[in-house]
């Protein structure tokens, strides 16, 4: 009876942990399994991307603060899809950069210093400096042809 119990409580810890997204710390990069990642800045102002996958494969993306406060989140009705190509990639001051070729979505998340509020822009109306290796990773993959940052 014994080794019935304790197997049991074996599975409910090893069937909770396999729900559990992964925490991971990042300085700047691109980020494509689900998980919690922790950009940690100057000011000691932590702000998390939490990347989710639901049970019918999309997949959708958040920036909170330090206390799980939430800051940005990506539009329900445009999440990504693995069967379509999309890159998501994290600067050192933990503005997120995307592109979603589902819905030829290509955003920038940019925290606005004065108001301390994420701001999107679409790098392909407004001319943006790209990160170099989200600019780098775009160009083998897709082909801008009236996108203002690749121009």
């Amino acid at each position: 009876m014994k080794r019935i119990l304790l197997f049991l409580i074996f599975l409910l810890f090893v069937s909770c942990n396999e729900s559990e997204l992964k925490r991971q710390q990042i300085k700047s990069g691109f980020i494509n399994k689900p998980g919690i990642y922790s950009v940690f800045q100057r000011d000691l102002k932590t702000k998390k991307i939490v990347l989710k996958q639901f049970k019918d494969e999309s997949i959708i993306f958040a920036i909170t603060d330090f206390h799980n406060k939430i800051l940005f989140q990506q539009e329900l009705n445009k999440t990504f899809s693995p069967y379509h190509y999309w890159c998501l990639y994290v600067d050192e001051q933990a503005n997120v950069w995307f592109y979603n070729s589902d819905y030829s979505s290509s955003k920038a998340i940019i925290l606005n210093p004065d108001t301390q509020l994420y701001e999107v822009k679409d790098f392909c109306e407004i001319k943006l400096i790209l990160p170099t290796e989200f600019r780098k990773e775009l160009e083998v993959k897709n082909t801008f042809t009236n996108c203002k940052s690749f121009n």
